[in-house]
């Protein structure tokens, strides 16, 4: 099934423009004198050998290897390219022009010079076809009688194009930098003393001013198709913004070939890649009627963006808009159009669900709900297919069946149906999509830390940084589950027994008091003989946990829950298990080995513990006659043994209370350590965060000009950046903490968050000391605000994490831990530079819709090279930007990125020069279809725009202005 939907995809892209290998300046074997000279290989370049249809079959197999179209365009002779071009007739992979290079005459003042113009007609045409071209001009008519060296005189250039035109035919100025160039011949005529200048010798402003404007009016007048250049830099110096009208315009420049043998046909450098929708003269007219969008050479031919949609399948049932639509796009520019209600956004909204972006939906605010009502109406009982080619090259198939209760659905499988493992197609990262339904664009301009986003997209340096920051704030989350783990168990430890260790500095002065010199000296020899003992107890019970973390006459098994695993596997899975890795593991001899060295463990623990056991006896002996001893001292003295019985009291309770306040401190030591740790992963994001903050200062300027390069010079955008500034979050924390009910608390919160970082701030609030902060102004409404010594009391008090218990004698979690959490939540507060996008000086989300939509259009476009979908951009969008602003963001940026467009606008798509136009039909007010597919050269397709798209046919009369002529439309 996946097969044959990718499959499907390529019939509907055939009508698509693409890039072509085109040479149109070829000569045939015998129709120059050194044909074959230049090469090293006699025989392979001796023109008998292409004689006959055989030899016609060789030469074009030779053409084959390295063009997709050629012009064969001997000197006044076009007898070897009619010959050629009939057998490639109906080729689609492979076309030959016929053509000649005709040496013209030009007009006065300029008949002194005799140029070269390649003349082509149309596949399959014959000598008779180019001898109508010399009717009424002294040229013999007969291709036979003609030997190379004749002149085209008594007609202007403007007028002999005019009737190659005619001819449905194009008319190339060949070479136009050499001698016999047009160029050169103009400058001659200019001043009869200027020399030809050497391209090397000259610097770019010197070459700039050597296409003056009188020449480009010429070659505008002239309605030559195309010029031949020498150098691909040249090209820049035929695009300009004309004084006469204002309007940019553009002279198709294709690179001189010139070839006469068959090394020649071989340099790839002299190839010029032309976009064409269909193979053959009337494909290469269109295109070059197109040159910003349709000529690339080879060092700017651009490689086919990646990642892209190959194409999206929908099918539906009863209640659904689509019964089953198939949808091939294009690797540039593809444009949805059709009237409203024809179910242009509902492909939107099923890539949306596709792709996994209902997730987010919260993120849209207002929209949300808009959004999914679209898609209950009109996708109910809808499988979606979207086939996605990767960045590796990789051909998937995303497979979701639309579920208005579940926000994500989709499986992932390769182009044969295996499935592919994703847990969520969004998050992965391997099927990048940018996606901005109806009116989303607008809302980007309200939301500064979304403009960040954006911004951050056109920095390289900017990605892995901010992984390695969003690593350090997984980690500060860890850190605090980890602190949470030791609060817990501190308080545990406080609570024990009671709270006894409440009593710990009442049973120590109580045994203080009773602790006199002269009792000391009764017991000191068996306070020293039972610390002995304790030391020993400590031992044994450590031996006795070595022994219990072993214990058990279980043998030691390495297969445990094994067997109700293979239980619910195969027969082929047990076989494997059983009968070859059991043995190959050597599982039993390895259980065995264990079990022996955990028995010897246990043998060598044992003894050791009863040597332990061994001193304690010995050191009860000697307790038990310092005991015996002791009781005989006393027997006689009743006010001793009074003081010596209250004494022992107290020691033991003394005990009991240190023990467990010596318990709650490790408890407590653990808890500082931890927050230590902590502290040092807060040094490394605060060091990364300006880190990052340096990055995008040192880019802003950059990024700025990228932006306003695509704007009208009455607009202009800047960024307002501040290190550090976007603290939103933290104050809504410091609302929280320190409320809002009266100027003090207000000025120690405006203050807090002008003057620190959440980490920071956290960090002194741990410490207790805010001092920091103090003297720290600002003025708000016109008030002067100074941060106290009695904001500093205010502020600690508020905040403080830890106090003292006097009683215990120890530090304690101030409410019950519940301060210590806030602080830690202000570290994990998310800070980050402010950046937002100015319009003219002012915040662009204090502008109008439309305005916003100005401003953000270019930086959606600019920010990623993935494929990008936008419905109806025009909507929110200044009407007189369309084609200035949005026009020329689409005609440059989708040889980096796909684009896919919904629009009712004609300039997108013909401003645009899209490869791929979608012709959508609403069959009634609940079913829509795709009627046709095609690029924007054919016929169809531009009857479509100019019958559903208002304003259709000035799109085009404005594009025939700047490029003199356009497909479909009859000059005016």
């Amino acid at each position: 099934m996946f097969t044959e939907f990718v499959a499907s995809l390529e019939p509907l892209r055939q009508r698509t423009a693409r890039f072509r290998r085109v040479a149109l300046h070829l000569h045939s074997p015998d129709s120059h004198h050194d044909w074959g000279s230049g090469a090293s290989d006699k025989a392979t370049n001796d023109p008998s050998r292409f004689a006959g249809d055989t030899g016609l079959d060789v030469f074009l197999g030779e053409l084959r290897k390295s063009y997709d179209c050629v012009g064969v365009t001997d000197h006044m002779k076009c007898n070897f390219g009619t010959q050629l071009s009939s057998r490639t007739v109906g080729d689609h992979d492979f076309v030959v022009l016929p053509g000649m290079e005709v040496n013209f005459r030009l007009e006065p003042p300029l008949t002194f010079a005799r140029i070269h113009l390649l003349v082509l007609l149309t596949e399959g045409s014959t000598t008779h076809d180019f001898a109508c071209l010399f009717a009424r001009i002294d040229v013999p008519a007969d291709d036979g009688r003609r030997n190379g060296q004749e002149e085209v005189t008594g007609i202007c250039l403007k007028d002999w194009v005019e009737r190659v035109h005619a001819e449905d035919g194009i008319c190339v100025a060949a070479h136009v930098e050499n001698q016999q160039g047009l160029r050169y011949r103009f400058r001659q005529a200019a001043c009869e003393t200027l020399q030809m200048i050497c391209d090397n010798d000259l610097d770019d402003a010197e070459k700039a001013n050597e296409v003056p404007e009188n020449f480009k009016r010429f070659l505008l007048g002239s309605g030559l198709d195309a010029i031949e250049i020498h150098k691909t830099k040249d090209a820049r110096h035929y695009r300009w913004v004309s004084e006469a009208d204002g309007l940019p315009h553009s002279v198709a420049t294709i690179l001189t070939c010139d070839a006469h043998c068959i090394e020649d046909f071989q340099r790839a450098e002299r190839t010029t890649h032309i976009k064409m929708t269909r193979m053959g003269l009337k494909g290469l007219k269109e295109a070059l009627r197109f040159p910003d969008t349709r000529i690339r050479f080879p060092d700017n031919l651009p490689s086919p963006p990646s990642p892209r949609i190959l194409g999206i399948q929908i099918v539906g049932g009863a209640n659904s808009f689509f019964d089953d639509v198939t949808i091939a796009l294009a690797e540039n520019l593809n444009c949805l159009i059709g009237v409203r209600g024809s179910g242009k956004s509902t492909v939107v909204e099923a890539l949306r669900y596709a792709f996994g972006y209902n997730l987010t939906l919260r993120e849209l605010d207002n929209l949300q709900d808009t959004i999914r009502d679209l898609q209950k109406a009109n996708l109910t009982d809808s499988i979606i297919r979207v086939a996605y080619r990767t960045t590796s090259g990789d051909d998937r198939v995303l497979v979701a069946t639309f579920d208005p209760k579940a926000d994500y659905g989709t499986k992932v499988f390769s182009a044969c149906g295996d499935p592919v493992e994703v847990a969520n197609v969004e998050a992965c990262g391997e099927y990048p999509l940018r996606l901005f339904g109806w009116s989303e664009i607008e809302t980007l301009g309200r939301e500064p830390a979304k403009q960040r986003d954006l911004l951050d997209r056109l920095i390289l340096e900017l990605p892995a940084t901010q992984r390695r920051r969003e690593s350090i704030r997984q980690r500060l989350k860890v850190s605090h589950a980890t602190i949470g783990q030791c609060v817990e168990e501190i308080k545990a430890a406080f609570e024990q027994n009671g709270r006894h260790i409440e009593r710990y500095r009442e049973y120590k002065t109580d045994f203080e008091k009773l602790n006199t010199p002269e009792v000391q000296g009764l017991f000191s020899a068996l306070d020293i003989a039972q610390d002995k003992r304790r030391v020993l107890v400590r031992l044994r019970t450590n031996a006795d946990d070595l022994i219990t973390s072993h214990a058990g006459d279980s043998p030691v098994t390495l297969r445990a829950e094994l067997e109700a695993l293979l239980a619910k596997g195969s027969d082929e899975l047990r076989r494997w298990w059983h009968e070859e890795e059991i043995g190959r593991l050597g599982i039993v001899t390895a259980e065995s080995e264990i079990q022996t060295l955990l028995r010897q463990i246990m043998e060598r623990t044992g003894a050791f513990r009863d040597l332990v056991d061994e001193h304690m006896k010995q050191i009860d002996i000697h307790i038990g006659a310092l005991q015996k001893d002791l009781q005989n001292r006393l027997a006689a003295d009743d006010t001793i043994q009074k003081l010596a019985d209250l004494r022992a009291n107290a020691e033991n309770r003394l005990r009991q209370a240190s023990a467990l306040r010596e318990n709650y401190l490790k408890k407590w030591e653990a808890l500082k350590k931890v927050l230590e740790e902590r502290q040092a992963v807060v040094d490394e994001l605060v060091h990364l965060q300006n880190e990052i903050a340096g990055i995008r200062a040192k880019h802003n300027n950059t990024v700025e000009n990228t932006l306003n390069r695509f704007l009208p010079d009455t607009m202009r955008v800047s960024i307002d950046f501040r290190a550090g500034r976007d603290t939103e979050d933290f104050r809504k924390m410091l609302q929280n903490i320190f409320g809002a009910r009266n100027n003090q608390v207000k000025r120690i919160r405006q203050l807090v968050e002008n003057f620190s970082t959440p980490v920071s701030f956290g960090q002194m609030l741990l410490e207790g000391n805010v001092d920091y902060l103090i003297g720290s102004s600002d003025t708000v409404n016109g008030e002067p605000l100074v941060f106290s010594k009695e904001d500093a009391v205010v502020c600690v008090e508020k905040t403080r994490p830890f106090e003292r218990n006097e009683h215990a004698d120890v530090d304690v979690l101030a409410a019950d831990g519940h301060q210590l959490e806030t602080i830690l939540g202000i570290q994990e507060t998310v800070w980050d530079d402010y950046e937002a996008i100015l319009l003219d000086g002012g915040p662009v989300n204090e502008k109008s819709p439309g305005q916003r939509s100005n401003a953000m259009l270019p930086l959606i476009a600019l920010a990623e090279t993935t494929p990008l979908v936008i419905d109806q951009p025009e909507d929110n969008l200044d009407k007189r930007l369309i084609g200035s602003v949005l026009m020329n963001v689409l005609a440059e940026l989708k040889e980096k990125r796909q684009i896919i467009v919904c629009t009712h606008d004609p300039n997108i798509l013909v401003g645009g020069d899209a490869e791929q136009v979608v012709v959508m039909e609403a069959e009634s007010d609940r079913k829509g279809r795709v009627a046709q597919h095609g690029s924007i050269d054919n016929e169809d397709i531009v009857d479509c725009v100019v019958n559903l798209l208002e304003g259709g046919a000035e799109a085009f009369e404005a594009r025939r202005k700047r490029y003199r002529g356009v497909p479909g439309i009859a000059p005016s």
